[in-house]
């Protein structure tokens, strides 16, 4: 199957973040290896293709400003990836404030109720549950991502699986 831009739903043809832990490995080698997946992990968390894009093309220009300082720049490029949608996501949320604008809601059946129900869930809680299952991150190294505490992201995993059960339920 294919998602959203012909993305191969499988990871195969894409090296690991693993494979690309060396600080010495050439930066267009690790850009090759970590683009499809990021824009991935963006687009689950933007529900966008062109916020994905934008905010990946972000993280790896963060990166590549500290390239010969970063020790896991796979790791280091996924917590540029979530902290420019959160920091896109304050960002509209104040827009919205301070201009009295409402989020426009689209009528009509949703075309992808998981995604919609993922779409829905506050951007902590989106954050997780996105690590977990689509980049298959286990709680620790969630934790580490996003700097909080193991037992904050059980939390915020459990609290966004229930309410995804009950969005698709409905």
């Amino acid at each position: 199957g294919r998602e959203p831009f012909g993305w191969p739903v499988t990871r195969r043809g894409v090296r690991s973040a693993a494979a690309v832990t060396d600080p010495a490995t050439d930066f267009d080698d690790f850009y090759a290896a970590e683009r499809v997946g990021l824009l991935r992990l963006a687009w689950l968390l933007t529900g966008s293709g062109d916020d994905a894009a934008d905010v990946v093309n972000e993280a790896f220009a963060t990166v590549w400003e500290r390239w010969a300082r970063v020790e896991n720049p796979a790791g280091y490029v996924r917590v540029c990836v979530v902290h420019e949608v959160r920091r896109r996501q304050r960002r509209r949320a104040l827009e919205r404030r301070v201009l009295g604008r409402q989020r426009e809601r689209v009528s009509g059946p949703p075309e992808d109720p998981l995604a919609d129900a993922l779409a829905a869930l506050p951007p902590a809680q989106r954050a997780v549950v996105v690590l977990r299952f689509y980049e298959d991150r286990n709680e620790a190294e969630i934790a580490e991502l996003l700097g909080v505490a193991p037992g904050t992201v059980k939390s915020r995993l459990h609290r966004g699986l229930s309410r995804l059960r009950e969005d698709i339920d409905r």
